[in-house]
């Protein structure tokens, strides 16, 4: 009998291994699939203890070839959501530029190559910060050629109180 509990329990976890990894492999299948000359880029938060205390940083851009100037590009990123499902994603569209400080340059100094950022307007979404959460992807179509890079922010443990004057 002890022989058959183990196995139950055995044969539970692998069903519910399986299980998270078949959800892992679905969870995409409510999205669209990418227009023509866009990709479906994916970013899969890790669990956390304080997913309240993060936020996620999106920071789009390209890599070009600048001169000593600041390059920046521009765009709009348009939050939609899955008819049905209510998931949201977003979408990066009309991206223009570079546009660039003009600065004369020295004659001697080369060009490097660097990557180049879309700037955004002040909205949470439109500058690229979204809440952490680890249970859906983070699901964003781009232009070929854009290149989506995200960065992880955290909040102190520590708060300080205001104080009345």
């Amino acid at each position: 009998m002890h022989n058959a509990w183990v196995s139950l329990i055995l044969f539970a976890g692998l069903l519910g291994s399986v299980s998270a990894t078949v959800l892992a492999a679905d969870d995409l299948k409510p999205f669209p699939q990418s227009e023509s000359g866009y990709r479906r880029v994916v970013i899969r938060l890790p669990a956390v203890d304080t997913p309240d205390d993060r936020r996620v940083e999106l920071i789009f851009g390209k890599t070009l070839e600048v001169d000593c100037n600041r390059h920046i590009l521009s765009a709009q990123l348009t939050r939609k959501v899955v008819q049905g499902w209510g998931y949201e994603y977003f979408v990066l569209s009309n991206v223009r530029g570079p546009a660039s400080t003009l600065m004369a340059c020295p004659p001697d100094e080369p060009k490097r190559t660097a990557f180049v950022r879309i700037g955004f307007g002040t909205d949470d979404v439109q500058h690229g910060w979204l809440r952490y959460n680890p249970k859906l992807p983070i699901v964003v179509y781009v232009p070929d050629g854009i290149e989506l890079r995200y960065r992880i922010w955290s909040a102190d443990q520590q708060t300080a109180t205001a104080v009345s004057e």
